[in-house]
């Protein structure tokens, strides 16, 4: 299981307002995906349109991993991947988690987002905070192939008392979402956090790169200049028999040597 950090994107989508939604969409809101394909991700749910299905799919994942008891009726096939997941190692504020719905559409096409729900889960199938999105959101563009295409949700500002009061009790994760305008799949949901958060493992930010990249020059830099101004040791004096420095008993024999 990983949770990867998400890096920046330059997207175009389609913006629908979430104000007074339980979840709103993230800054940025379309990411790029790198290497988080199936079982490199803490998936939620993996959703598939039905045989001779083009139009629709949807689906939750529950407490014990249940399918039946979350909210939101199957339609299509949910892929064996979906399961709860835990809170995050080191999450101690909602404000943290991120929800990326990952879109695998034929050419890249469009997808509405109908529904997105996510809820925590103590120890029984009683749901102890759940939040939505309060609108469809229709995504304009994704990327073909899993992995590709994210778009980042988060939970409101205003949701998060209440979902960092049931954080503290929290044990899994779930999800679920329906989508129309779907064509094939797979779409998946998974659980992320926000840059900086810890718990997460993933490549380090643009500017990380930068400042390490700075601090190796500064650091050759300064090796050089320190080369060269450290004088060279003076050479040893040669004082052989064979050496000029030796002057005229150079030219004794062993013999007239004291």
């Amino acid at each position: 299981m990983m949770f990867k950090s998400i890096p920046l994107f330059f997207g175009l989508c389609c913006f629908v307002p979430s104000a007074f939604a339980g979840l709103i969409q993230s800054t940025p809101f379309e990411v790029a995906l790198n290497g988080t394909g199936f079982g490199n991700v803490a998936t939620l749910i993996t959703l598939q349109t039905a045989n001779g299905q083009t139009n629709s799919e949807s689906g939750c994942i529950g407490f014990g991993n249940s399918t039946s008891d979350c909210g939101i009726a199957a339609d299509g096939k949910i892929k064996n991947s979906s399961e709860t997941q835990p809170v995050p190692s080191g999450i101690t504020n909602a404000a943290d988690l991120r929800f990326v719905f990952n879109a695998s559409e034929p050419s890249g096409n469009s997808i509405t987002l109908d529904r997105l729900e996510v809820s925590f889960y103590g120890h029984s199938s009683t749901v102890l905070f759940t939040s939505s999105i309060a609108a469809p959101v229709t995504l304009n563009s994704t990327q073909t192939g899993a992995g590709n295409s994210g778009f980042v949700f988060e939970i409101a500002p205003g949701d998060l008392a209440a979902a960092n009061a049931a954080l503290a009790a929290t044990t899994s994760i779930g999800a679920g979402f329906a989508a129309s305008n779907a064509s094939g799949g797979p779409d998946t949901v998974f659980l992320q956090t926000a840059l900086g958060a810890p718990g997460q493992s993933g490549a380090p930010e643009p500017a990380s790169y930068g400042l390490l990249g700075l601090a190796l020059i500064v650091g050759f830099v300064i090796s050089r200049r320190y080369k060269r101004e450290v004088p060279a040791p003076p050479r040893e004096r040669d004082l052989s028999p064979m050496s000029p420095l030796a002057g005229n008993n150079s030219s004794l024999t062993p013999s007239d040597r004291v």
